[in-house]
């Protein structure tokens, strides 16, 4: 996910985003609560969703998923991206789609901020399958 605030990129690793309603179009995804990603979409009202295919390198999800805004300019090194009709960034290597979206309804979910937002904007950017939670643990996420 992908969402921005004053000028300010910001984007995250998430491992669930799921189609809960048609016409108009409506993805679900949720933010762990101290994820700076969480904050600026509660303030914002808007977030993109570039999903991922399966040949994504761990090197990606490590870059987006494993360090914080509040500490990295995670977009500072990065040419693989467009903004979309919202002004925010997606990723274009290693994605099958991306989403921009508008907010309509959020809910506390304890650990996590569930958000619904309306698609306002998408395209098909690439060949390949989308990345899976058991894909990325099956073949991404290292061996210990």
């Amino acid at each position: 996910m992908i969402t921005s605030k004053d000028s300010s990129d910001n984007g995250c690793i998430a491992n669930t985003c799921v189609q809960v309603g048609a016409a108009p179009t409506q993805l679900a995804i949720s933010c762990q609560m101290g994820n700076l990603t969480r904050e600026i979409i509660e303030k914002t009202g808007v977030f993109n969703v570039s999903v991922l295919t399966d040949d994504v390198p761990y090197e990606t999800i490590t870059h987006f998923g494993f360090q914080s805004g509040r500490d990295v300019d995670k977009f500072a090194d990065s040419s693989a991206t467009r903004r979309s009709h919202n002004g925010l960034l997606y990723l274009t290597d290693h994605t099958k789609a991306m989403f921009s979206c508008k907010v309509i309804s959020k809910t506390d979910l304890g650990s996590h901020m569930m958000f619904v937002g309306e698609v306002t904007e998408s395209k098909v950017l690439g060949e390949g399958t989308p990345c899976t939670y058991a894909h990325y643990h099956k073949a991404i996420k290292p061996k210990n």
